[in-house]
């Protein structure tokens, strides 16, 4: 039991067929078990299965048949949590949306603003709500988010810290501090290209921070790779290193008003074999 943690309440985001959820739901489960944390599960609404083409006659009974969808499939998911967390011994509150015409976010990200820390699961292709859902509550609720690749779960006994000395990255590590002080090796991971490395010049002042908790790391240069992609340096040094979590701060710049994710935050989110402890 964790009593000290600053995990007093968790929020996990699930599809209305839990199945591929599952990785996160049982995450969610398993650390508001270890820190006695509130566990909410928010239950997002099935895409509209729209026919065309629509009329006026008909748009009425497609309405009311996407509401019918709706409830039963949160009924049914509704189910699904509570069973789960009978099992375990744990309390849960579960929410979900009432319309299907609501907009698909909004309630989500003003839950993710109240609660410690979010959980979702990335590895999910039929469900079309889990990217945007991941992007708006990294971006837009100012709490860190936990992301898991839909593996089985292990112990966090290795993690590695994304360190580039960002705020970002700061504020990640600040959120994660919980899960630093429980693992059993730290790395401080710095990735180095021609224009060298500035979380280099700075890993050694995060070293003796963390220090004041007791957390002892190794510092690690990661060489960048060539190509395109920004995060496979990081990726081959999580399986060298067989990391269980990595902890990072997101970016993103703005480009015609539209937010788009940095090269190696978009790449370690397509593809990650480890979960992501992110913050922005």
């Amino acid at each position: 039991m964790c009593d000290s943690g600053r995990f007093r309440s968790l929020l996990v985001g699930v599809g209305a067929d839990v199945a591929p959820s599952m990785a996160a739901l049982t995450d969610a489960m398993e650390l508001a078990l270890a820190y006695r944390a509130k566990l909410t599960v928010y239950v997002f609404a099935p895409d509209l299965l729209q026919p065309f083409p629509l009329t006026l006659g008909s748009s009425s009974i497609w309405i009311a048949q996407e509401t019918d969808r709706l409830a039963k499939a949160s009924a049914h998911a509704t189910q699904t949590v509570r069973q789960l967390a009978s099992e375990k011994g744990i309390g849960v509150s579960i929410e979900h949306a009432h319309s299907p015409f609501d907009g698909r976010y909004q309630r989500f990200i003003a839950m993710a603003r109240l609660h410690d820390l979010t959980i979702l699961q990335a590895d999910q292709p039929s469900h079309t709500w889990v990217r945007p859902a991941i992007e708006h509550a990294i971006f837009n609720t100012g709490r860190p988010v936990l992301i898991t690749p839909g593996t089985d779960r292990r112990s966090i006994g290795k993690v590695a810290i994304a360190w580039d000395g960002s705020a970002r990255a700061a504020r990640a590590v600040r959120d994660s501090l919980d899960f630093l002080m429980m693992a059993d090796q730290v790395n401080i991971a710095t990735v180095l290209d021609t224009k060298g490395s500035e979380g280099l010049k700075s890993a050694d002042e995060l070293s003796n921070y963390l220090t004041l908790y007791g957390v002892t790391t190794k510092i690690a240069v990661v060489a960048n790779q060539l190509g395109d992609d920004e995060g496979e340096a990081m990726r081959l040094f999580l399986a060298s290193e067989q990391v269980e979590l990595l902890v990072m701060g997101a970016f993103v710049h703005s480009r015609l008003r539209q937010a788009v994710l940095g090269g190696m935050t978009r790449s370690l989110l397509d593809k990650c074999p480890v979960p992501l402890m992110m913050a922005y």
